[in-house]
């Protein structure tokens, strides 16, 4: 089995990558964080370099206000193809309630979008209900339950097609120790196979690290190890780096990189 057993599991989460970036990030460690950041726009303006996507210009923002998040993500590759992203989520704390909403453009003019909402089912513990279309206009119910205990984080995940009524399921379990997390999933598809991947990631002093290993659907075990340092510039730009590679049962070794450099610059929002 080659390395490619990574891109599986990436295959099944991708249905609700869109919405799940912020969603997740909003729900870490149980407290919605909305309002609880400083209010303001966090901007992110440099290029890219990478192995899989070719090179290209960025423009990325973070918006927070008291209840609400925005973000927004624009690129223009090599070719002078343009994408974009952008994404609104928000919360309200005395309801326990909170929607999301995204929509993606990519460079051939194709489009995804996904909505749903989240509701709080108890301390730290959520559960959200939306959907996923896809490029091709396919569209994806989306179920997912986020429960806290004993310092462990639990995100079990369903993706139906809507047209087949054929499922998907991704289970994760994250679990936070002294500078290092460990995040073990597992994706099933709907005939039945599975893969797992069981990750730890340890902070370093610019960065972090992660080592792991990833279990194909007939046993075959491929490691994968990935670095992320950043590093600050003379000139005010900030440069963040990602150096790994999968090697999978056949000894093959498969690496990959990206490279982005950046201004980063923040604006408060004195009317919040």
């Amino acid at each position: 089995m080659k390395p490619t057993c990574l891109l599986l599991i990436g295959s099944f989460i991708c249905a609700g990558a869109l919405y799940s970036t912020a969603s997740a990030q909003a729900l870490r460690n149980g407290v919605h964080p909305y309002g609880a950041r400083p209010n303001g726009t966090v901007t992110r303006t440099g290029s890219y370099d990478s192995s899989r996507y070719g090179n290209g210009t960025f423009t990325q923002s973070v918006t927070r206000s008291p209840g609400s998040a925005q973000r927004s993500l624009s690129w223009t590759n090599a070719n002078g193809g343009t994408g974009s992203h952008t994404a609104t989520n928000t919360w309200n704390s005395a309801a326990g309630t909170g929607t999301h909403q995204s929509s993606t453009t990519y460079a051939n003019g194709k489009t995804s979008s996904s909505q749903g909402d989240w509701t709080k089912t108890g301390a730290g513990d959520y559960s959200y209900s939306g959907t996923h279309t896809g490029v091709n206009g396919q569209v994806t119910d989306v179920s997912r339950t986020v429960t806290n205990s004993d310092g462990t984080k639990t995100v079990d995940s369903t993706y139906t097609n809507a047209a087949t009524g054929k499922s998907s399921t991704v289970d994760k379990s994250i679990t936070d120790a002294n500078g290092s997390k460990q995040v073990d999933t597992t994706a099933t598809g709907p005939n039945g196979k599975s893969v797992t991947s069981d990750q730890t990631y340890t902070k370093a002093d610019n960065g972090w690290t992660k080592t792991g290993t990833i279990t194909g659907p007939n046993g075959g075990v491929s490691t994968d190890n990935q670095t992320v340092s950043y590093t600050h510039n003379s000139n005010g730009t900030i440069t963040r780096t990602s150096n790994g590679s999968v090697t999978g049962p056949n000894g093959n070794t498969h690496q990959f990189g990206n490279t982005e450099t950046y201004t980063k610059t923040y604006t408060s929002n004195t009317t919040d």
